[in-house]
């Protein structure tokens, strides 16, 4: 009787170890399946926010030099202006410079539209507001003397000249904060509102 008893008690342990055994497996197995879709889910959201940060600097790269030659372009029609009010002529812009300056504003708000930053938007359009508030309306130079004449030609040169730096400078700061960018950082998930402040 005892030996039944001592086989049984053996039997029922060996058949609870092994029942506890692919309990525990079964939850070993649950866990390891939940950190692997974690780590899964953690490295498509990494690889998407490098997807996006890689967009915003090469977009912010582009829009560097789609700026720049604005710029140029304005300097021209600003210096075509001054130079048509010294002989008394207040003509508009000639027709290649005046394409080429719509072409590149229109150039310019494509690329700004893709931009995340609102600083970068917002000094984006005041820069377009500057560059046509200064070449549409040469008739600003009419009736001045020489010297006034030369001064308010100087004075809007200024004006442009800081909008220009003011505007790269603020460009600057962000493409250089995506450069820095890395997916370990803790900025990492969305643009932070910091980014869009700074």
């Amino acid at each position: 009787m005892n030996q039944i008893l001592v086989a049984t008690a053996t039997l029922g342990a060996s058949l609870g170890g092994y029942l506890l055994a692919g309990f525990n497996e079964r939850r070993r197995d649950k866990r390891t399946f939940m950190h692997e879709r974690q780590q899964r889910a953690s490295e498509r959201a990494a690889q998407r926010e490098d997807n996006r940060r890689m967009l915003q600097r090469e977009t912010l790269l582009a829009l560097q030099d789609a700026l720049q030659a604005m710029a140029r372009l304005t300097g021209k029609a600003m210096h075509f202006d001054h130079m048509q009010a010294r002989e008394g002529k207040y003509t508009h812009l000639p027709g290649t410079l005046s394409e080429d300056m719509l072409t590149s504003t229109v150039e310019v708000r494509r690329l700004a539209s893709r931009i995340l930053d609102t600083k970068v938007r917002d000094t984006v359009d005041k820069f377009i507001e500057l560059s046509t508030r200064l070449t549409t309306v040469p008739e600003r130079f009419r009736g001045l003397s020489e010297n006034d004449l030369e001064n308010r030609a100087f004075t809007r040169l200024d004006e442009f000249g800081e909008g220009v730096i003011e505007t790269m400078t603020v460009l600057g700061k962000a493409i250089r904060r995506e450069i820095a960018w890395q997916p370990n950082d803790s900025s990492s998930g969305d643009t932070t509102s910091n980014d869009r402040q700074s």
